[in-house]
Parts: structure tokens; C-alpha cells; sequence
């Protein structure tokens, strides 16, 4: 039987069985190599990280490649760290694929996922892909951006049983959820059935866990990466906490088969290194304040939202500006993300951060004119 027809693939291929349409219609492009400096994908850019995962490597030994992993050690720091049974800590190969378990262990039997929007694009991936059907709520109202959990709330408490997927801070304005709110949602979520995930990516430069709330809440899961926090995007792990029973149920579906030996050693090395991450931490939000500021100063329509993550997302109140803005930059070689057309930030863009010569370069190609737009007077002096 021919497969479906799709929407994205220049030729269908041809199977002798039924295969889903939607694994079709869900593109996924390969990632290419830039050569320039890279300020869109929030990785953890800082001298000290470096310095850190540099030694990490050189602990690496042949075992870490010749045999399988072990998990058991570090699921019990990570558990003792954290205050969760170590039977409630489950590795997974960075957060996508712990989305990609979450949607195939809940989502996809419950048949429904209730999403604030903007998100992270996975899980709106994911959810596609195995034909989950999803309901977006609004999540961001106002110039500037705000967050308003109206909706949110609305859909929690009107919505048949459902997984509920929270980024906090949010990955894209970078605007926390106050953990007050969030302890309300979690509570709304067990009065009626829902499952509870939050990411918490970027938790660490809003000084924030949620991690805790899981003593209250059985129905609540926390997803945490390195890839943002210890600078191992390239090695891919990350951490889901839930309770025993939940948790129990995800380890049948194997993550743990999915992380490999050298990023689990290298966790298990940089887990001692946690107070001179935390140095590296404090040092991201000093450079995101200052370059915020030097941000305001050269473009003065300019307004930073409320940092949570190691990045910066400023509403520029134009909607072509950032646009431009994004292409200006990637011609002076330094990749940020214009956010036209996601819900709420269609006059914003965002920058992630990297050390301090770095920004400084930025502030000062912001502080020139940008093309197609009328140019005010250059405010030089950024730093």
C-alpha cells in the first residue's frame, strides 16, 4: 500500500504496509555548521564552563566507550542533590528525547496536550509525529510582552484529563512563571487529572527549581538538561525527577538505553565541579544585566522582558525590526533569533549570551544603523 501522501518530502516512499501520515508531514532538518559566533541557540558560551568541561574530557578512559553505561551512581547523586529517591531520576538523551518519552508514555494514551504558547518546538514535533491532538493557549498578551496564565488555568480546569507541558523559564522570552503560580497550577493539575511537566532548561540563571514540588504533587513531572546549565548540548543528557510510580512506568519505555557512556561520565565529572558552575551561573547574569543595559542605552526604543534564561529577548516594538536586526548581524557573522510570528513576541528577538568581548561586539554593530530602517543617531559607548 502506497504511503499517504506527503506535504514536506519531495517523493513518498513506497511501503507495503500503512505508515502513519504524520510521520510524513513533521520536517526535520539536518543541523548545519556555523562558522560564526552563535547567539540563537542558548548554548552555555563562558570561559570558566570551558575550562571546566576541558578538564571533564580528560578524565574520559576506553571504558567509557568500550562498555555499556551504568546509570546507577549518578541517578543517586543526582537524587541525593536534588531530594528525590533515586528510583524517581531517570537519564535521558537530552531533553528532546525526554519530550519524545512523555508524549509516547502520556500524551499519546491520553489522546490530548495542553500547551502554552510560544514553546518549545519538540514537543509541538512529537505531538505531530505520533498524531496527538493539541490545544494551544495563549500564554503572552500586551506590548511589551507579558505573561498571563489566564488561559492556561482556563484549559486546566475545563479540559478532560490531559498532559500539560510548562516551560519555566520560558525558552523563548525568557519570562519566568513565579513559583507561587506554579505550586497553584500543580494543585489545579491533580484536582483534575491532568499531568503536570515542567522543563526547567533555565532554571538555574532564574535561580529556580521546581524539583520540590514534586513531595505535593504525584502527578507532576520536572525535566532538567546540562545542556544550557554544564555546557553538554554536544553530549546530550538530561534528567527526569517524578515519583516512584510514574517514574517507574517511564524506565519500561528504556530511556536509559538512549544516553551514552562519554556524556554520562562527563555529567558524573561535572557534578563535583557544582560550586564552580555556580560561579558561571552568577557571571551569566551579570553579563545578561550588563548587556541588557549597554542594549537600552544604543538602541533606546529597545526594552529587555524579564530575564530568566542565558539569553536576553528585547521587544524592539516593530515588527520588521527584528527581521532586520537578525540579518544585519548574521552578515557581520553572529547568529541571534528573530521571533516574527510566534505568538506574543512578533516584535521581539532574542540573544543568548557569551563572555563579555563577545557582547561587546554585539552592542556595538546594535549601536550602528540597521538596514531598511530609519536610522537614529549611533549612541556609541556600549560596552
Amino acid at each position: 500500500m502506497a504511503a499517504p501522501p506527503s506535504t514536506t518530502n519531495s517523493a513518498t516512499p513506497e511501503f507495503s504496509f500503512p505508515v502513519r501520515a504524520s510521520a510524513l508531514t513533521v520536517g526535520h532538518p539536518p543541523r548545519r555548521r556555523f562558522a560564526g559566533v552563535n547567539l540563537k541557540s542558548c548554548e552555555l558560551q563562558h570561559p570558566l564552563a570551558d575550562r571546566l568541561v576541558r578538564e571533564a574530557l580528560g578524565t574520559l578512559a576506553p571504558h567509557d566507550t568500550r562498555s555499556y553505561p551504568v546509570l546507577t551512581e549518578v541517578r543517586e547523586r543526582l537524587g541525593a542533590h536534588h531530594g528525590v529517591p533515586a528510583e524517581g531520576v531517570l537519564l535521558t538523551a537530552g531533553s528532546d528525547t525526554a519530550i519524545g518519552l512523555l508524549v509516547d508514555a502520556f500524551a499519546a494514551p491520553a489522546g490530548r496536550l495542553i500547551l502554552p504558547e510560544p514553546s518549545f518546538d519538540a514537543w509541538r514535533y512529537y505531538t505531530r509525529l505520533r498524531g496527538v491532538p493539541v490545544t494551544g493557549v495563549r500564554q503572552i498578551r500586551g506590548q511589551p510582552p507579558r505573561l498571563d496564565g489566564a488561559d492556561l488555568f482556563g484549559a486546566v480546569r475545563t479540559r478532560p484529563p490531559s498532559v500539560v507541558a510548562l516551560t519555566n523559564p520560558a525558552g523563548l522570552s525568557g519570562l519566568p512563571v513565579p513559583l507561587e503560580e506554579v505550586a497553584l497550577l500543580a494543585d489545579a493539575c491533580e484536582r483534575h487529572g491532568h499531568l503536570l511537566v515542567i522543563d526547567e532548561c533555565y532554571g538555574v540563571y532564574a535561580d529556580m527549581t521546581h524539583v520540590p514540588l514534586l513531595a505535593d504533587h504525584p502527578r507532576l513531572v520536572v525535566v532538567r538538561s546540562y545542556s544550557k546549565s554544564h555546557a553538554l548540548a554536544g553530549a546530550r543528557i538530561a534528567v527526569v525527577f517524578a515519583g516512584k510510580d510514574i517514574a517507574g512506568h517511564l524506565a519500561g519505555y528504556r530511556p536509559d538505553s538512549t544516553v551514552s557512556g562519554p556524556a554520562l561520565a562527563l555529567l558524573s565529572a561535572l557534578l563535583d565541579r557544582t560550586a564552580e558552575f555556580a560561579e558561571v551561573w552568577d557571571d551569566v547574569r551579570a553579563i545578561r544585566e550588563e548587556f541588557a543595559d549597554a542594549v537600552e542605552r544604543v538602541r533606546p526604543g529597545w526594552r529587555r522582558l524579564e530575564p530568566g534564561g542565558n539569553f536576553v529577548t528585547f521587544h524592539t516594538g516593530s515588527t520588521s525590526e527584528p527581521a532586520l536586526v537578525e540579518r544585519a548581524l548574521l552578515d557581520e557573522g553572529f547568529r541571534i533569533r528573530a521571533l516574527t510570528g510566534f505568538p506574543g513576541l512578533s516584535e521581539c528577538l532574542r540573544i543568548s549570551l557569551a563572555d563579555r568581548p563577545v557582547m561587546r561586539r554585539v552592542v556595538d554593530l546594535l549601536a550602528g544603523p540597521v538596514p531598511g530602517k530609519a536610522a537614529h543617531p549611533p549612541v556609541r559607548g556600549g560596552r
